[in-house]
């Protein structure tokens, strides 16, 4: 009796060793993936939303945006570009700038990533967001995307219509980051100035 149930203590931890052994990886980033998600935890939900690209080769985040996240006594409204790229590191990346813009974030499985978000300002009043936990879902730009036109007989006008519309509203969307991304470029040197 004795002898089996040292053998059974036995098997059990050889069975677990490993298991504690093993490292929990994570999963790599998509390459040249486009990720869309939530911000969650704010007192009064919709807490906003977030949207970042992976460099296509997987070393960093390019263009992170938080959409309409809500503040203490304000709301971040539109979009909030953090200003430059963020490196990826053993496939997490953060912290951004503390006090003012800090975001991280992992890829804890194929296709997906989760962290946290935090804006301050300064002007005109003082606010906060305090920490908020994000997640996103990632697609290979093409898949999940804008679906093709219809093929439709007769004037191909609609198409070249839609087309015309299409890459209005892009150079719409482009003209309308820039200038976010530059007032707070210009927010930016104002605050260190003042620190100074």
């Amino acid at each position: 009796m004795r002898t089996i149930g040292i053998l059974s203590l036995g098997v059990a931890v050889a069975a677990v060793v490993p298991l504690l052994s093993m490292s929990h990886a994570s999963a790599q980033p998509i390459l040249g993936g486009i990720y869309t998600g939530e911000v969650t935890g704010c007192d009064e939900p919709p807490c906003g939303t977030v949207y970042f690209r992976v460099s296509e080769n997987g070393s960093q985040v390019q263009g992170f945006t938080a959409y309409d996240v809500p503040g203490d006594i304000c709301e971040f409204q539109g979009p909030s570009p953090f200003p430059y790229d963020l490196d990826i590191v053993e496939n997490s990346f953060g912290p951004g700038i503390l006090e003012m813009y800090e975001v991280s974030g992992s890829f804890p499985s194929e296709g997906s990533a989760e962290g946290t978000l935090r804006l301050v300002v300064e002007e005109p009043k003082p606010c906060d967001s305090g920490i908020l936990d994000w997640t996103a879902t990632g697609v290979t730009p093409g898949v999940g995307g804008i679906a093709e036109l219809p093929n439709v007989s007769g004037s191909s006008a609609p198409n070249h219509l839609a087309l015309a519309g299409l890459a209005a509203a892009l150079i719409a969307l482009t003209a309308g980051g820039w200038y976010a991304r530059r007032r707070f470029s210009q927010g930016l040197i104002r605050l260190r100035r003042r620190l100074r």
